[in-house]
């Protein structure tokens, strides 16, 4: 059996494609804890007054304190090297000439960023290895496609079980436009042979909605969560509250 069912309607498809970050990944206890200790490590080189703090979270779309992300800012919807520019003008504003804020960001961003750091704080969003198995069983190949680093987005989903599951992982850095151009699934269908019409995405942002529909896919799932579900219903094909809802 090559189909899954989301709402009672079951879709015959060849390839299922996957965001990473809140969906495959439990967003916020993934990155709440990173960026509570990406703004301990500038500490290291600027004192940490509370308008920088606070100008650090307002850039990225989060707040530490409330555990919350803004599924329309940049943590969500960004890439690597957006986060880098908007957080060298954060230093920039406290003062710190531009090249060395941007080393700064570099250094801080390699050591929070890196496999250590993620190690702690990386998890699976609910049903995300679940389903990854369902789909292997029934031979349906899965792909990931993110707007985190490639390396980096290898290594998340090897630290939550799910590498052994997924055929093919891309990020920004693997294509030259990121979300939400076409490039990522075109570069997945054309490597892994199949179609983007009969493919689905999965995903948990307006990002991915606009994702799959500039690439042609059958179908958009959008699971809700940093992103409320009327929001997302406006832009996917279909919303679910949880994977564990795809069956």
């Amino acid at each position: 059996m090559s189909s899954i069912t989301v709402s009672r309607k079951a879709y015959d498809t060849d390839l299922v494609i996957f965001d990473k970050d809140g969906t495959l990944l439990d967003f916020e206890k993934t990155w709440i804890g990173i960026i509570g200790e990406l703004i301990t490590a500038l500490g290291a080189y600027t004192p940490l007054t509370p308008a920088l703090k606070q100008r650090v979270q307002d850039a990225l779309g989060v707040s530490v304190d409330d555990s919350r992300v803004d599924g329309n800012g940049l943590m969500a919807m960004g890439t690597f090297a957006e986060c880098t520019a908007l957080l060298t003008y954060c230093l920039y504003r406290e003062g710190i000439r531009w090249d060395r804020a941007h080393d700064i960001v570099e250094e801080v961003g390699a050591a929070v960023f890196g496999p250590e750091s993620r190690k702690r704080h990386v998890q699976a969003a609910q049903g995300a290895l679940d389903l990854l198995s369902m789909l292997k069983s029934r031979n349906i190949p899965t792909a990931v496609a993110t707007n985190d680093k490639r390396a980096d987005a290898l290594v998340d989903m090897e630290l939550i079980g799910a590498l052994g599951y997924i055929d093919l992982v891309i990020g920004a850095d693997s294509v030259d436009n990121p979300k939400p151009a076409p490039d990522m699934i075109e570069k997945i269908c054309s490597s892994m042979g199949k179609d983007p019409g009969r493919t689905i995405l999965i995903g948990d942002t307006v990002m991915d909605a606009l994702l799959g529909r500039n690439a042609g896919v059958m179908l958009t799932i959008g699971v809700s969560g940093i992103v409320p579900a009327e929001e997302l219903a406006r832009h996917m094909d279909v919303v679910v509250t949880s994977l564990r809802d795809i069956t």
